[in-house]
């Protein structure tokens, strides 16, 4: 099934050093590029956030030399 992305046209307001910034950090010059690489980063960042919390909180129940040495003996 082929995916296929849906875009809008959105106003707003983005303050002009932050983007001057943005461009000049990641040599991202279009403005819609920038506003769609900064969404993806910060969902990525959020993403890393709640797995963190996980910390702690998850019983491990594995062998991890056992798991590392059938990962050896399968190459």
């Amino acid at each position: 099934m082929a995916r296929r992305w849906v875009m809008s046209r959105t106003i707003i307001d983005i303050q002009d050093d932050l983007l001057r910034k943005a461009q000049k950090m990641t040599g991202i010059n279009k403005k819609v590029e920038i506003v769609n690489y900064a969404l993806k980063r910060l969902l990525e960042q959020k993403e890393i956030e709640r797995v963190l919390e996980l910390r702690g909180k998850v019983k491990w129940e594995g062998n991890i030399e056992r798991m590392r040495r059938d990962r050896r003996g399968s190459r």
